[in-house]
């Protein structure tokens, strides 16, 4: 089983952006990033950051647990009577069909959901929905040429972060732009951007 977090879409309304989030749950904004994009597991000092700084909300309000490998199934925890999270899986989705989160998330607004309702799927905001919806699925990872600069933007989908956080880590010096032409538009170097992935976003 695999321990998943609504803690992303609760913050929507509640804390500004997610260095707030991250201040207040008394964690890293680079743990905040991995754990929302999945690359690192829930542990205990996120579930005690998450009781802190929802301290109104039940521990199977904040995290739910689904099968290994079955990220798109939803799956609402309860607590057992020794405090266990429970599975407790909805009727009609343990056979969801793998496949990316674009085309998961484009089958189910099809299928009539609303916005909130696929967001709580997914754990996020109904406004991510949209954005996923209308991204060109083409675009969403650019593969520019090796020696070629990224915009801020494409540095951006590369990361898949706001651009202002990645304007945020040029002027901390955290990632290194270069400026061109009379505008001074910001321009990154995929190396520097692969360096930062292997280092960690935002450290």
């Amino acid at each position: 089983m695999q321990l998943k977090t609504r803690v992303f879409k609760l913050s929507n309304g509640r804390y500004e952006n997610l260095s707030e989030l991250a201040q207040v749950m008394g964690i890293s904004l680079a743990q905040i990033y991995r754990v929302r994009a999945g690359k690192r597991d829930i542990g205990e000092k996120f579930i005690i950051g998450a009781v802190k700084a929802f301290p109104g909300n039940k521990l199977d309000d904040l995290f739910y647990v689904v099968p290994d490998g079955s990220e798109m199934t939803d799956s609402r925890s309860d607590l057992g009577a020794k405090g266990n999270l429970v599975s407790v899986q909805e009727p009609g989705q343990a056979g969801m069909v793998a496949g990316s989160r674009r085309d998961e998330v484009v089958k189910l607004r099809e299928s009539g959901l609303t916005y909130a309702a696929i967001g709580s799927r997914f754990g996020i905001s109904k406004e991510r929905v949209r954005q996923i919806l209308n991204e060109n699925p083409a675009q969403q990872k650019p593969t520019p040429d090796p020696d070629g600069m990224l915009t801020a933007r494409e540095t951006a989908r590369f990361l898949n972060v706001h651009i202002n956080t990645v304007r945020r880590w040029s002027n901390k010096g955290t990632l290194k732009a270069y400026r061109i032409c009379s505008r001074g538009d910001r321009r990154f170097r995929r190396e520097d951007v692969d360096a930062l992935l292997k280092g960690g976003k935002g450290n």
